[in-house]
Parts: C-alpha cells; sequence; structure tokens
C-alpha cells in the first residue's frame, strides 16, 4: 500500500512538470494573467476564468470599472490596471512592447529587464522607457509618472527627464516637473500589488519545484510557464536567484533553492 501511494505521488508531481512546462513560454506581451470584479477587452467582459488564455493585442484596448487586471508585458515585468481605468496596447512584438494608459491608473512591476526587448508606458503624450528594475506609477487622471523604486527616462514633445527612486513627475502642468515623492503614500492599487506579488512569488517557487522533478532543469530558460494547478503564469529566472523591487524572492531550477520565497515590502 505504502509503495503504491509513493507511486501515485510521484506520478503526480510527473504529470504536474509536464503540464508546466507543455505550456512554457507561451504567453506573449499583453496576456491577461488574473482580473478582479468587471474587466473588458474591447467592450467584452473577461470572465476569471479565462485569465492566462485571453490577451490585450496590439490595437485592442482593456478597461475596468469596479475591477482590476494584471497584464504580464515581457518576462518578469507586470501590468497592474486599477478601477476605472483603461489601456491601449500599441505594439507587442519580440523587440518592442508600448502600452499607452488612456485613463486612471496602473501599475508597472520590473522584476527582470529584457534587455532584447524595449518597453515603453505612455501617459498623456509622455513616453516612459523603462529599461531598469523597479516599480512605476502611471496615473492619467492626474497626469503623473511616479517611481517607488529604479529609475526611468521620459520624454515628451518638448524634452526629457530623468526620473529615479523616490520622485514623480507631474504632467499635468504647461512645463512638466519632478518633486520629491513620499515611498510611504500608497493607494489601493499599490496595496493590491503587495497582494499580487507575494502571490505570484509564490507561484513561481511551486512552478520552479516542478521543474526541478524533471531530469535536468538546467536547459529551462527564462520565461512564462503556465502552472494549471493555480491558473496562472508563473515567472522563472533563467540562473540564478534574485529579489524582487517588493522584497520577493525568485530563482531558477538550476539555482539552489537558498532563498526564501516571500520578504515583503522593504521599500
Amino acid at each position: 500500500m505504502i509503495g503504491l501511494r509513493k507511486l501515485s505521488v510521484c506520478a503526480f508531481a510527473s504529470i504536474f512538470a509536464f503540464a508546466v512546462v507543455s505550456r512554457a513560454q507561451e504567453a506573449g506581451p499583453g496576456t491577461i494573467n488574473y482580473v478582479e470584479g468587471h474587466v473588458a477587452l474591447d467592450s467584452q467582459s473577461v470572465a476569471a476564468d479565462t485569465a492566462g488564455a485571453a490577451a490585450v493585442n496590439p490595437g485592442h484596448v482593456l478597461e475596468t470599472a469596479q475591477g482590476k487586471a494584471e497584464v504580464l508585458l515581457s518576462p518578469g515585468v507586470f501590468l497592474r490596471v486599477g478601477e476605472n481605468s483603461s489601456i491601449k496596447m500599441e505594439a507587442a512584438s519580440g523587440d518592442e512592447v508600448r502600452v499607452e494608459l488612456v485613463r486612471g491608473e496602473a501599475l508597472v512591476e520590473v522584476d527582470r529587464v529584457d534587455q532584447a526587448r524595449r518597453l515603453d508606458v505612455i501617459d498623456k503624450g509622455a513616453d516612459a522607457r523603462v529599461d531598469h528594475s523597479g516599480l512605476y506609477l502611471f496615473n492619467a487622471n492626474q497626469p503623473a509618472i511616479l517611481v517607488y523604486d529604479g529609475r526611468v527616462r521620459v520624454e515628451d514633445d518638448r524634452r526629457g527627464f530623468a526620473i529615479k527612486q523616490g520622485e514623480e513627475l507631474l504632467l499635468d502642468s504647461s512645463v512638466p516637473k519632478t518633486q520629491k515623492l513620499d515611498r510611504n503614500e500608497t493607494n489601493a492599487l499599490y496595496s493590491w500589488t503587495l497582494q499580487r506579488a507575494d502571490y505570484a512569488a509564490q507561484v513561481s517557487e511551486w512552478t520552479v519545484e516542478a521543474l526541478l522533478s524533471l531530469d535536468d532543469a538546467a536547459q529551462y530558460t527564462a520565461g512564462w510557464y503556465w502552472n494549471p494547478w493555480y491558473h496562472s503564469w508563473a515567472f522563472v529566472l533563467p540562473k540564478g536567484r534574485a529579489v524582487s523591487p517588493l522584497g520577493y524572492g525568485y530563482y531558477a531550477p538550476s539555482a539552489m533553492q537558498s532563498l526564501a520565497p516571500v520578504f515583503g515590502d522593504f521599500r
């Protein structure tokens, strides 16, 4: 009986690992990973059970009412859209991702930068090139770009700005200006991002453990790996270990599991 139980556990682990690997790296830029409340894609409601498969493709618009959405960009980059907000995907290819915040607010968490793929977020005509890991809040209603962690280069029709950690760029004046940001002042979208970032790190850990059960964990590269048991895409590092801007740990299948997956908000 014990032997049969062990065999069943091993078989379950193998099926789980195969399910994860069989859909590895199929999540393109714009994939909707999670929705909560009322979310629509091109005016059509997005059901929670379609998340993970639906995507905001170039030219299409995702909008929320009393709801929120998590959209995947390049591997390791999460775009989280707040309530009463909308985004439009301008470009999504192997070498460029460009998304516009049409109204409301969105927060971008960059855990890993893909040097081969340019990432831009447009907010009221200002183009922010995101090429450093960090945490960036974009507001279109009261136009501003807030840098909680990292740094970003922003350009509009008149000039360019280099915004670093602890600064915000105000876009609603005739001449955009930077000012100090109190990083302890957060909002509901930031709080939701903390919850989602915690969950994302845990899903990544569980996914890596599944990959470790296979013969050669070193063969798996960075990317999004589908975890069917948690109905979520998981970010997997190509090698080593890393800590996200919010203090959550990630590690590659080839690395030893010596970094705890959850640390907390270390702003």
